[in-house]
């Protein structure tokens, strides 16, 4: 009886060491990733609530163009008084009260409405292409302010690892100079070079504020946020630069650009309609009416409008629209060179990247284990200190330099995925 009531307890004793040991890397996992910033920083980005409204006012210009091929019904009301000085007061009475409604179809317009559809909807898929642009730019951002402060917060890390190293070291020199071993002035070159780093500590410590203060301003968080980095370095495996070229049209300021070239070959169609003839259809229905026609209740007419002159007006717009369609293929074409460009540049550097961070870490091995080996042989007597302190400077500079390379091969590797129209796919959510 006494192992059977002990059985509960036991259970509950390995529940509660199960569920804090599924805790413990939850804690590990603390703070904020970049996708979670990006969240964060669309909630409250004004740029990219301008480009949703700006989304809307399209859809409603749209609107506004189709409602042009549909009829319009209206209501007209007016009373009239006039000279009862007329011979046939039947036909034409002093007061006149009119009621009627109208109602106008449009049957031709020179295709302008057709094409102006078309127009406002390049400008619509423009406009969606700008909203899409614009979070890109702002994952951009989020990711360069993102990576500077994970590199100042390392780098400052670092200079404190180096000072402690630097305050053991000045400790050991001390017992030596008591005993006779070593000089004073190997005990001021490593106090110098403490004061240098606690120079260079705060100075990134206020990079770091300035840093931090960007990240409250576009995510609304604390400045004292958390921040861990889930990104990989780039894969050993790299895409041939025609792979990501290949996907240059995919990128929403290039589309956007071509619906715009698209829209402004449209409007050409829609000036030169005013050339043509139009032809309406009117119907009125009279609710009220006096004179000669007072029993005539409706009416029906086929109005036909021939444009003859005017002035050279239409031809005038004709010349302004040909002229705004070469400045959009000119402006698609500038879009083109400049994304090509950015592609080109940003794999390159991320080619870079991979070499250099090889070779950074080939030379920090080989710093550590000169600074490692220095140690050994000024205890021996072999070296100075000041062959120990040069090794000990170019390990730990390799180290940071190191450190820093990582976190720039992610972020232009980053960028090269947003030249390519790959990120910020995660998050994004619908298109308003």
């Amino acid at each position: 009886m006494k192992v059977k009531d002990s059985l509960p307890k036991i259970y509950a004793v390995l529940l509660a060491a199960g569920l804090l040991a599924g805790m413990q890397p939850a804690r590990a996992e603390e703070g904020l990733t970049l996708d979670d910033y990006f969240a964060a920083t669309l909630t409250r980005s004004e740029v990219v609530a301008t480009q949703s409204e700006l989304i809307r006012q399209a859809e409603q210009r749209y609107h506004q163009a189709s409602a042009a091929l549909y009829p319009t019904l209206s209501g007209v009301a007016s009373y009239t008084w006039q000279d009862s000085g007329a011979r046939d007061l039947t036909a034409s009475p002093s007061h006149q009260p009119l009621a009627r409604i109208t109602a106008t179809q449009p049957i031709f317009r020179g295709f302008r409405e057709f094409a102006a559809l078309r127009q406002t909807q390049a400008l619509m898929d423009a406009q969606g292409d700008d909203y899409r642009h614009a979070r890109t730019q702002l994952f951009k951002d989020v990711a360069q302010n993102f990576y500077d402060v994970l590199a100042l917060e390392q780098d400052v890390k670092n200079v404190e690892e180096q000072i402690s190293q630097y305050q053991q070291r000045e400790k050991e020199l001390q017992d030596r100079v008591r005993i006779g071993r070593s000089r004073p002035s190997e005990v001021l070159t490593i106090q110098s070079a403490i004061s240098t780093l606690r120079a260079q500590i705060e100075q990134r410590k206020a990079e770091l504020s300035t840093a931090r203060e960007a990240f409250a301003f576009l995510s609304g968080l604390s400045a004292n946020t958390a921040l861990r980095d889930s990104q990989q370095l780039p894969v050993l495996e790299l895409d041939m630069l025609e792979t990501h070229l290949a996907r240059l049209a995919l990128r929403p300021d290039v589309s956007a650009a071509q619906r715009r070239q698209v829209a402004a070959q449209e409007h050409i169609a829609v000036v030169r309609g005013g050339h043509l003839p139009s032809l309406d259809l009117n119907a009125n229905r009279y609710l009220e009416r006096t004179g000669s026609l007072e029993n005539v209740d409706w009416d029906v007419q086929l109005v036909l409008t021939v444009p003859l002159y005017d002035g050279g007006l239409v031809q005038s717009r004709v010349r302004e629209a040909l002229s705004q369609g070469t400045q959009a293929e000119l402006a698609t074409s500038l879009v083109r060179r400049q994304a090509e460009q950015e592609i080109r540049s940003t794999y390159q550097s991320v080619v870079l990247d991979r070499s250099q961070l090889g070779a950074l870490e080939k030379a920090t091995a080989a710093a550590q284990k000169n600074y490692t080996a220095q140690q050994r042989d000024y205890r021996l007597g072999l070296v100075t200190n000041l062959d120990v302190l040069q090794a000990q400077i170019a390990f730990q500079e390799n180290q940071r330099t190191l450190d820093r390379a990582r976190y720039n091969a992610k972020l232009n590797y980053l960028r090269l995925q947003v030249a390519t129209a790959r990120r910020p796919a995660t998050r994004e959510g619908t298109t308003p």
